[in-house]
């Protein structure tokens, strides 16, 4: 069963302060060299807007014809901010969100479209083969995220209870909207959730809401 009360701790803050003196500095004596463009965004990636920082979720495209990253529901401050990955690499807005406690948890990213198409592959290695329904999804199966902070670690599926499954996996802060997903012998994944949150005091649990339904309410499929 889901906690009712769980502890939303896994958006991370992050801090305003830049060093521009000095990178004024490195800038005006480094020699001069090619631009290194930034690779498209991917599933894993850390994203971050004016307030803090989670995990990008699987990338999507919409009926619309734009591009989309998931990610959780409470990483949306509801101010409209924009949001960001590398080095502070314009990303999109959030257009869509839903944060009801420990029922529903998701949000989605509009990619602005001088990010072009995201690339689909979980952390740029684990094609998505399909989207699990909630009937495929079983208790005992083996089970992976792969966050921004803690990177990819893995356990089992222990609970599933209406739209929230609970994983054996390590989880922390910052590591909110991780792509949550079961491994094929072809080297493909399957995509099953999105990181919401952990129990007080216990890293190890790690509560995911299912992609699935999620496509039908916001009209998205997800990229290969």
């Amino acid at each position: 069963m889901t906690p009712s009360s769980p502890q939303w701790r896994k958006r991370s803050p992050t801090s305003l302060i830049r060093a521009v003196a000095g990178a004024m500095l490195m800038a005006a004596t480094a020699p001069a060299g090619p631009a290194l463009a930034t690779p498209p965004p991917s599933p894993g990636i850390e994203v971050n807007d004016e307030s803090g920082r989670c995990t990008a979720g699987f990338a999507a495209q919409g009926n619309d014809g734009g591009y989309y990253l998931m990610t959780s529901g409470h990483c949306d401050a509801h101010d409209g901010s924009a949001w960001t990955y590398g080095e502070d690499v314009p990303l999109g807005k959030i257009t869509a969100s839903e944060n009801e406690g420990d029922l529903r948890d998701a949000s989605i990213i509009l990619l602005d479209p001088s990010v072009g198409v995201p690339v689909g592959d979980v952390g740029g290695r684990y094609p998505v083969r399909d989207v699990l329904s909630p009937s495929q999804i079983k208790v005992g199966m083996p089970f992976c995220k792969l966050g921004a902070v803690t990177g990819e670690t893995c356990g089992e599926i222990k609970n599933i209870d209406g739209e929230v499954v609970e994983a054996s996996v390590f989880s922390l802060e910052g590591d909110s909207g991780s792509p949550g997903f079961v491994k094929n012998p072809d080297g493909s994944v399957s995509a099953v959730g999105l990181l919401m949150s952990s129990p007080e005091g216990d890293d190890y649990t790690t509560y995911f809401v299912l992609v699935h339904p999620l496509l039908g309410r916001w009209g998205l499929r997800v990229l290969p």
